[in-house]
């Protein structure tokens, strides 16, 4: 599956401002920086339930897992 970084300023449930990437470079913890899912028609990441539960527990916790990484809050 690919990965899918997320536009500076850009909301992460908007799959629109998502663009996909190789292995993304985050650092640190925090707001959501990539995460990894299957691309539709349009190269736009599939938000999938687990993928959205996924995100939310990264934030929650402050730790990547294995589809969403996080990046240094400012």
């Amino acid at each position: 599956m690919p990965w899918f970084q997320l536009v500076a300023g850009g909301d992460p449930a908007d799959p629109n401002d998502w663009i996909i990437t190789g292995k993304p470079s985050c650092t640190g913890v925090g707001y959501i920086c990539a995460i990894q899912t299957s691309a539709n028609a349009n190269n736009k990441p599939v938000f999938t339930t687990p993928l959205r539960n996924e995100m939310t527990h990264a934030l929650n916790t402050q730790m990547n897992t294995a589809n969403v990484h996080l990046r240094s809050i400012p």
